[in-house]
Parts: structure tokens; C-alpha cells; sequence
């Protein structure tokens, strides 16, 4: 059990640990040394109820017993050591590959599974492992050593008394081993009930303000309450459900005391066994009787982490993009071709069949109305998903994007989209995320040419001002322009938009397009467009429809064939005339109503 559990750690970590052997070879050791003793016990017993002991004896066997206290301290030591150490270093490299693995799964694995739940393996799973395998690893073996030297010598010396002590580990492992279905089978529902937790809070806590607003505050609680009354009750049965059996093998393990004093006393009463002898079993059949309690408990707990470990095994099987296995082709040009490209999300088919080529340092705006294709072909184009080798291709200067790494691709590419990701730490670390080993001077001049660095400097320690998590002190308008600025550091060749001006207030739509022409000089532009009036300068516009390029062309040409183009510009140009006004009614009041 203990080479599979290290096996599949070892998997996880992606090496092997050679200190976890180390620290087991130390409480082999241990439990030796403390085998040892009892052999001396023996010794002293038998010298001191025959009569036969002397000062030399006493003084040999008394620095003896001292002698393997020590050892046993001495070996415990390195033994704890180790395992720890180990345990530790497995679960942090473990970490960390979990985090690049999870870098280079499709978008599809994260849409399909709540926040929660995955922060439950990432957290809660792999936590239980760390502290359980620092913690029980040194103590089962320890205590499955201990009981088989012991047992052994016991036979030696007396064969009768021996069979005694050992005759009810066979039931006691039985049960044992009925015990682990049982307890295996909870903690699996303990961790589904986990991660349901997990989700409902974090889903209580990022909606907690809608949930007010609508005063359904009260339901978002029940909810959650509901998913902590689950994992509270599963934990209960967790405890409850094995405990008859562990009751069982508890007993089992202490009838060995019993036989031992039953058999022991009959033997001596018929003189073929010596009192010093019985004295000895039973002194050493309670110490190991208390060993193999808790081996029990370790065994258990084990089955425990062997469960997160699945989960997390389970993690790490997810399919990743593929990846070239040797050195990518250079790229000296930055047009995208798109060839054919058909791409589902499931059963959902979304693009069919889109073809285009978006030429090097022009503009390509995307439009089109909500679930046309728009964002998903960007994806495609950024390679969040992949696109199936029999559904087409898509090319970046001649270069399949499929062969190329995640490394040399986002190399060349910078993305500014509505939504702004920013991470818990300083304006200049999240600025940084966009070149890594900028200068603090790089920095502040991205942050200028995204109209950034005025609102910065007005921040109480400027470019050393610690963000919250996702930044939420910050107007949504400064969020598009550090995303932006991280994008001008990163002076990538292509740039991809979601039109950062959307959904910010007209005050600053204007400084912020003055950002983004600062962004996309000289580079080739893919931009999903929302307003039509801001891409009347494209080079080119792509119009989608249900997953299919329906026109294409410059703005005044898509105007002039009068089709779906045109109508969506008639569209937005007539919703721009809607003003409030007053209007009477029917019964004579005048009211302020939306009229065009």
C-alpha cells in the first residue's frame, strides 16, 4: 500500500522522492531499536526471577535498555525528518505542475465545473494528503515493523505463547479490511459534499450583493447552509458508519492479551512454562496490541488520503491542448488565415466553416449579433480552445497554430477584453504580468500610453499600491486601462479586442480610445465590435451570423449592398436617436418617456 501511495505522489510531483525511503529505512529502524528493548527486558526478567542477577548485569543491561531509548530517539528524529520534508516537497512540486497543467486545458473544463469545486481538489484534496502522509506515513510503518520483530522473537522463545499472540491478527486484519470499503465509500461523499460547499461559497460570496439588491439574501443562505448541513452530516457517518467494525477489530487485537494470560497461566500451572517467561508475553503482547491499534487508525487514515489522491490523479488525466514535441517554427509575419474552421462546444456546433484571411498590421473587426461566433473564432485564434484537426486550420504566418507551444504563440499575442482580470498585489506587479522582467521605467511609460499613469499616481502608494483580489476598489474604466497598458508592455505583433470601450461611461470612452490607438500602431488587430460607429476605419469587417461569415468588406461598401451590415448599423444609429422627453398621456399627465 505504502509503494502505491508514493507511487501515484511520485506520478503527481512528476519525480521521485528518494527522502520519503530515507525516513521509512529510519522508523524501520526505529521500531527495531525498540524491539531491541524488549529483548532486554527479557534478559533482565529472566536474570533477576532466576535468582542469577548480579551488579554487573544490571549495570550491562540498564545502560543496554538506555542505549536503545536512545537509538529510538535518534532514528525517530531523521524518520520525522524526512517524511515531512518529503511529504512537503512532493505536494508543493505537485502544486505547481497542477498549475501549468491546468494553463493548458481547454476553456471547456472550466465552463463545465464550479469555481468551488475545483478550488476543493486544489486546496482541501491535496492539503489532506501533505498532512496526512506527514503524519501517518512514519507511524504505519513503524507499527507494522514493530508487531512482526516482536511477534517473531516471542515465537522463538516460546512457540505456544507466540502462536497466542498472533492468532487474532488474521480476523483482525479481516475486519480490518471490511472496515476500508466502508470508510472509503464516506470519504468519497465527504469530498463531493466538500465541493459543493466549496462552490456555495464561493458562489454566496461573489453574488452576495445581487442576492441583496433582490432580497433573495435570505435563499442564497438557505442554500448554503443546506450544502453545510451535508457536509456536516457526512462527516458524522464518516466517523459513525465504521465504527462497529473498528469497535471489532479494536477487540480483536486486545484478545491477544487474553489468550495470551489464558494460555500463559495454564502452561505454568502444568510447570511447562516458566512464570518470567509468562511476565514477559504479557508485558509485550499489551504494547503490541496497542501498536496494531494504531495501525489501524494510520491504515484508515492512508485509505483517506488514497481517495484525495484519486481525485486528484483524476485532475491531472484531464486532456491538455496538444503540444509540439520539438522546437517551434519561427514566425516572420503575423497574417491569420483562417481555413475552413468548424468548432462545438459539445453538441453545440458555433462556427461552420469560416474562412478569411486577416492581413498583417490592419484592422479586422467581428460583428455580428450575441452568439454569432464572434468570441468563440477569437479564442480559436488565441488558442484557449483547439480546433479539431478535421475541422479546419488556423494560420499565423503560414504556421498552423496547433504547432506551435502555448509559450511561442501567447508570446505574440496580447489580449484586452471587457472583463479585466487582476490579481491580488501591487498596480506594478499586475503591470508586469504583461513582461515579466520589465523595468520599473517600461512600466510607467506602458501605463502613459494607456492613459493610465495619472490615476496611478493619485493611488495612495502609486505603482506600489496593493489591489484587492479582482481589484474591485478600482472604477471599471482604470481595470480597462491597466489591462490595456499590460498589453502595450507586452508590444505583442497581434492584438485581440473585445471592444474595451463597451461598457465604460462616455467621460472616458475617449481617453481610452486614445489607449488603444496607442496599442494597436503597427500591429495586426482582430477586434469583436459592439458599437459599429468605433471600426468605421477597419481595414476589413467580417459580419457573422449563426457561425458563418454572411458579409465581408469596409464599412461604406458593407453600407452601400444594403444587407445585414446595413440593417445592424440602421439598428444602432436609431437606437442613438432615443432621448428622453415628455409625452401626455391618456389621462391628460405629462410623463418623461424614451421616444425617438
Amino acid at each position: 500500500m505504502i509503494r502505491g501511495l508514493l507511487s501515484v505522489g511520485e506520478r503527481l510531483a512528476g519525480r521521485r522522492e528518494p527522502r520519503f525511503y530515507k525516513g521509512l529505512l529510519y522508523a524501520v529502524g526505529e521500531a527495531a531499536a525498540m524491539s531491541a528493548s524488549y529483548a532486554l527486558l527479557y534478559l533482565f526478567l529472566d536474570e533477576a526471577l532466576s535468582g542469577r542477577l548480579t551488579h554487573r548485569a544490571l549495570v550491562h543491561l540498564s545502560l543496554g535498555l538506555v542505549l536503545t531509548m536512545v537509538a529510538q530517539i535518534a532514528l525517530a528524529q531523521p524518520a520525522t525528518e524526512h517524511i515531512f520534508n518529503a511529504a512537503h516537497a512532493l505536494m508543493g512540486d505537485a502544486r505547481i505542475r497542477m498549475a501549468d497543467h491546468l494553463r493548458r486545458l481547454p476553456m471547456g473544463f472550466f465552463t463545465g465545473r464550479r469555481s468551488g469545486e475545483l478550488a476543493g481538489v486544489l486546496t482541501t484534496d491535496i492539503a489532506l494528503v501533505e498532512d496526512l502522509w506527514s503524519h501517518l506515513f512514519g507511524v504505519f510503518a513503524a507499527n507494522l515493523v514493530l508487531p512482526v520483530f516482536v511477534g517473531v522473537g516471542l515465537c522463538v522463545l516460546d512457540w505456544r505463547l507466540g502462536a497466542a499472540v498472533l492468532i487474532t491478527l488474521p480476523l483482525a486484519f479481516v475486519t480490518l479490511g471490511a472496515t476500508m470499503p466502508i470508510f472509503t465509500r464516506h470519504m468519497t461523499r465527504v469530498a463531493e459534499a466538500m465541493a459543493d460547499t466549496n462552490a456555495r461559497i464561493v458562489e454566496y460570496v461573489q453574488g452576495i450583493a445581487v442576492l441583496r439588491l433582490f432580497g433573495r439574501h435570505g435563499e442564497g443562505f438557505g442554500r448554503l447552509r443546506r450544502s453545510m448541513e451535508a457536509l456536516r452530516d457526512a462527516m458524522i457517518r464518516t466517523e459513525v458508519a465504521p465504527a462497529p467494525l473498528l469497535s471489532i477489530y479494536g477487540f480483536t487485537v486486545e484478545m491477544s492479551f487474553v489468550l495470551v494470560a489464558l494460555a500463559g497461566s495454564y502452561l505454568m500451572l502444568g510447570g511447562s512454562l516458566e512464570p518470567r517467561t509468562l511476565l514477559l508475553f504479557l508485558m509485550v503482547s499489551a504494547g503490541v496490541s496497542r501498536r496494531l491499534a494504531d495501525f489501524g487508525v494510520a491504515l484508515l487514515g492512508l485509505r483517506g488520503a488514497n481517495t484525495a489522491l484519486t481525485r486528484i490523479e483524476a485532475l491531472f488525466d484531464e486532456k491538455t491542448l496538444a503540444e509540439p514535441s520539438g522546437p517551434p517554427p519561427p514566425l516572420e509575419h503575423f497574417d491569420i488565415q483562417l481555413d475552413g474552421v468548424s468548432f462545438a462546444y459539445e453538441k453545440e456546433r458555433v462556427l461552420h466553416g469560416v474562412s478569411a484571411t486577416l492581413p498583417e498590421r490592419r484592422l479586422t473587426a467581428l460583428v455580428g449579433p450575441s452568439g454569432s461566433g464572434k468570441s468563440t473564432l477569437v479564442h480559436l485564434i488565441a488558442r484557449l480552445w483547439d480546433v479539431p484537426r478535421d475541422k479546419g486550420a488556423i494560420w499565423i504566418g503560414g504556421v498552423d497554430i496547433r504547432d506551435l507551444s502555448f509559450e511561442a504563440l501567447h508570446r505574440h499575442i496580447a489580449m484586452v477584453f471587457q472583463d479585466v482580470v487582476l490579481f491580488s498585489g501591487t498596480v506594478l506587479e499586475n503591470l508586469r504580468v504583461g513582461k515579466p522582467g520589465a523595468t520599473r521605467d517600461e512600466v510607467i511609460a506602458a501605463a502613459k500610453a494607456a492613459q493610465a499613469h495619472a490615476f496611478i499616481e493619485r493611488l495612495p502608494r502609486g505603482y506600489d499600491t496593493l489591489l484587492g483580489e479582482g481589484g474591485n476598489a478600482l472604477s471599471g474604466g482604470e481595470k480597462q486601462r491597466l489591462s490595456i497598458a499590460r498589453a502595450v508592455l507586452k508590444d505583442a505583433p497581434i492584438v485581440l479586442l473585445d471592444e474595451a470601450t463597451a461598457s465604460v461611461d462616455a467621460s472616458i470612452e475617449a481617453e481610452l480610445q486614445q489607449a488603444i490607438d496607442e496599442l494597436v500602431r503597427s500591429k495586426t488587430v482582430v477586434v469583436i465590435a459592439h458599437r459599429l460607429r468605433s471600426i468605421q476605419r477597419a481595414d476589413q469587417i467580417l459580419v457573422l451570423d449563426g457561425g458563418r461569415i454572411v458579409e465581408r468588406g469596409k464599412h461604406d461598401a458593407l453600407l452601400a449592398e444594403g444587407g445585414f451590415y446595413a440593417r445592424l448599423w440602421r439598428e444602432q444609429e436609431r437606437a442613438r436617436g432615443w432621448k428622453l422627453g415628455p409625452r401626455e398621456g391618456a389621462d391628460g399627465a405629462v410623463r418623461e418617456v424614451v421616444h425617438a
